[in-house]
């Protein structure tokens, strides 16, 4: 390739899509899952400050079943399981998700009681 010459187009740049990463814990207490997700938040902004691009969205602590779902934006599964590695979490689940669309609802029949 020439230096004066540009390589071509670029692809267009791909979407962002969310994963679900989902983490089980021992403790009866649930202070596994408490700090397993801390270390998936932290490992997401380490990533994300030098320029991996991923960014965390949330987690949910589900106590009777001892498990942790947390919600991470990303290019790709790559990034979030880097992000799971980079936690130490070992077999964490990471699962490709898309919210549901919403639903309006049902119109009501005003005339019946």
């Amino acid at each position: 390739m020439d230096a004066g010459r540009s390589p071509g187009p670029r692809p267009p740049a791909r979407e962002p899509g969310l994963f679900l990463v989902e983490l089980r814990g021992s403790s009866p207490e649930g202070r596994d899952e408490e700090g397993m997700s801390a270390a998936l938040r932290l490992a997401v902004r380490r990533l994300a400050a030098t320029g991996t691009p991923i960014r965390w969205c949330g987690g949910w602590h589900v106590p009777a079943d001892r498990r942790c779902l947390c919600l991470v934006e990303a290019a790709d599964g790559t990034a979030v399981v880097l992000a799971r590695d980079t936690a130490a979490l070992g077999p964490a689940g990471v699962h490709p998700v898309r919210p549901l669309p919403d639903r309006p609802r049902p119109a009501r029949d005003e005339g019946r009681s």
